[in-house]
C-alpha cells in the first residue's frame, strides 16, 4: 500500500463519492523537489534560503529555496535538505549543514547583511537595536541552529540529533524535519514532523535556568588573586563616578557561560567594555565596537581599540587585562563611554 513516510495513507474525492486509493506519487522526484516545496510552503512566514557560491560551497541567504531562516528573535536556523533515496544522506547531510554554517560564521555578520539584502530579504535595518543585535552576535559567536530537513528520519539520523544536541553548546539546536510528501492530480499532501525538538527545549531551558553573574560570583569565578584584584579596581573606579549622564546601571550581567559583565560608566547605554572569564578562569575583556548596531564601528571606539592592538571596523577579539596598563584602559574606556554615547545623549 503506498503511503507517506512510513504512514500508510488512502484519499478519496467526496465530490465524487469515488472509492478509496492510494495516491499518484508518494515520494520527491530528487533533492531540487524538496526543496522547492520547503520554499514554496513557508513563503507566507519567510524562513528558507537559496543557496549562493561561497568558499565553503555555499553562503545563504534567504531566498525562496534553501536554507537559511533568520527568526524576528535574532536567530538563524541553517536548513540542509537530503532524501532517504540518497546513499550518503548520512554523512553529507551533517558535514554540509555545519560547512554552511561555518560559512556564515566566518563571513560575519557585514557579509550575511548584504547577500541577505541582494537577495532579497525583508530590511534588516527596521529590525529594532535588541533584536538586531542578538542577530549580529549570533552571527559572531557562531550560535547558528541546525535543521536537517529530510523525506524520511530513519534510527541513524535520530542517532545523529541526539548526539549533535549532545556534544553542542546549550545555546544551539540541532532539530530533524521530516517532509513526507505524496500527491494525486492537483492535489499534494505534506506530513511534518520532527525530532530532537525536545532534547534541544530542554538545552535551551537549561540556559534560561543558569543564574546570571553577580559582582561577587564573578570574581569568585577568577582563578587569580592577581586578576581578581583588576576586576575589583574597575568596578569600584566605576562606582566612584559622581557623574550621572544616563539611566543604565553600572553594570550589566550576563549568565553563567553567556555572558560577561559590561561597564556603564556614567550609567550611559553604550558600554565600551565587557568583562568575562575564560574556561582556565583567566580575566578578559572585548571591547564593544560590534556589540552596538547603533554604534557599530563607532570612530569613539579607536583609541580603545588600538590601545589593545585591534581596529574598531574589525572584529571583536578578547584579550587578557593582565597584560594591559589598567590605569590608561580605564582612562580611554571613560573616554569612549562619553564619544559613542554622545548622539544619545543628544536625542
Amino acid at each position: 500500500m503506498a503511503g507517506v513516510g512510513d504512514r500508510p495513507l488512502l484519499i478519496r474525492d467526496t465530490s465524487t463519492g469515488g472509492s478509496w486509493s492510494s495516491p499518484e506519487m508518494t515520494a520527491y522526484t530528487n533533492e531540487d523537489h524538496l526543496q522547492a516545496i520547503i520554499a514554496r510552503g513557508t513563503r507566507a512566514r519567510p524562513r528558507s534560503s537559496r543557496q549562493r557560491p561561497g568558499a565553503a560551497g555555499a553562503i545563504h541567504c534567504r531566498r525562496p529555496g534553501r536554507c537559511v531562516h533568520r527568526r524576528p528573535a535574532g536567530e538563524i536556523i541553517m536548513v540542509e535538505c537530503k532524501l532517504a533515496s540518497n546513499s550518503d544522506r548520512r554523512r553529507m547531510v551533517i558535514g554540509q549543514v555545519l560547512d554552511y554554517a561555518a560559512a556564515i560564521w566566518q563571513s560575519g555578520p557585514e557579509a550575511f547583511h548584504r547577500q541577505w539584502s541582494r537577495q532579497g530579504g525583508p530590511d534588516l535595518s527596521e529590525l529594532d537595536d535588541g533584536a538586531r543585535d542578538r542577530l549580529d552576535r549570533n552571527l559572531e559567536d557562531g550560535r547558528i541552529h541546525l535543521c536537517l530537513a529530510v523525506d524520511l528520519i530513519d534510527a541513524d539520523l535520530r542517532r545523529l540529533v541526539e548526539y549533535l544536541n549532545r556534544i553542542t553548546r546549550d545555546d544551539v539546536r540541532v532539530t530533524a524535519l521530516q517532509l513526507a510528501y505524496a500527491r494525486h492530480g492537483n492535489i499534494e499532501i505534506l506530513v511534518p514532523s520532527t525530532y530532537g525538538g525536545e532534547i534541544a527545549h530542554a538545552k535551551s531551558q537549561a540556559v534560561r535556568q543558569k543564574d546570571s553573574w553577580t559582582k561577587e560570583s564573578f570574581l569568585d569565578a577568577i582563578a587569580s588573586p592577581t586578576e581578581r584584584a583588576i576586576a575589583e579596581r574597575l568596578f569600584a573606579r566605576l562606582g566612584g563616578l559622581d557623574e550621572r549622564l544616563g539611566s543604565d546601571e553600572d553594570l550589566w550581567f550576563g549568565t553563567y557561560g553567556q555572558g560577561g559583565v559590561f561597564l556603564h560608566p556614567y550609567g550611559l547605554r553604550f558600554a565600551p567594555i565587557q568583562l568575562w572569564v575564560n574556561k582556565a578562569g583567566q580575566l578578559m575583556a572585548y571591547g564593544n565596537w560590534r556589540q552596538y548596531t547603533a554604534v557599530r564601528a563607532h570612530p569613539g571606539f579607536a583609541e580603545l581599540a588600538r590601545f589593545v592592538g585591534q581596529d574598531h571596523e574589525g572584529a571583536m577579539r578578547g584579550f587578557p587585562l593582565a597584560e594591559v596598563d589598567i590605569d590608561a584602559l580605564w582612562q580611554i574606556v571613560v573616554r569612549c563611554a562619553r564619544l559613542i554615547n554622545e548622539p544619545a545623549r543628544s536625542e
